[in-house]
């Protein structure tokens, strides 16, 4: 299940107390995008074996300008990948991500399996 942190106190408690989190840094001038991402995170979370704990952050943000979506995956407390924006459709969107995580992963000798349920 998705998490919605609500400070960036809580984005850190997150990702020290779980061994691999993706966390996705919203603005809040992007809040019409806020289901889509918390779709991508429930399929990544749900599919992944072993589980990838997944957060959701809308940050406060000042400028309109800011308004990119930006998805880091941590590994013991260490972002190891990152990712800026997406492309608005669900299934390359998953592609690319889960691609993107396997990749890095696999460099550090962890095998990550996306299963699709049902």
């Amino acid at each position: 299940m998705v998490v919605e942190v609500k400070d960036s106190k809580q984005v850190n408690e997150c990702i020290a107390k779980n061994r691999l989190v993706l966390v996705a840094f919203l603005n809040s001038f992007k809040t019409l995008d806020k289901n889509y991402v918390l779709k991508i995170l429930s399929i990544i979370e749900e599919e992944s074996a072993p589980t990838i704990y997944t957060a959701l952050y809308v940050k406060p943000c000042n400028s309109k300008n800011d308004s990119t979506i930006l998805l880091n995956l941590y590994l013991n407390g260490t972002c190891i990948f990152s990712q800026e924006g997406l492309f608005g459709h669900l299934e390359n969107d998953l592609m690319v991500l889960k691609r993107g995580i396997k990749e890095v992963l696999k460099n550090r000798m962890i095998q990550v399996k996306f299963v699709r349920k049902g």
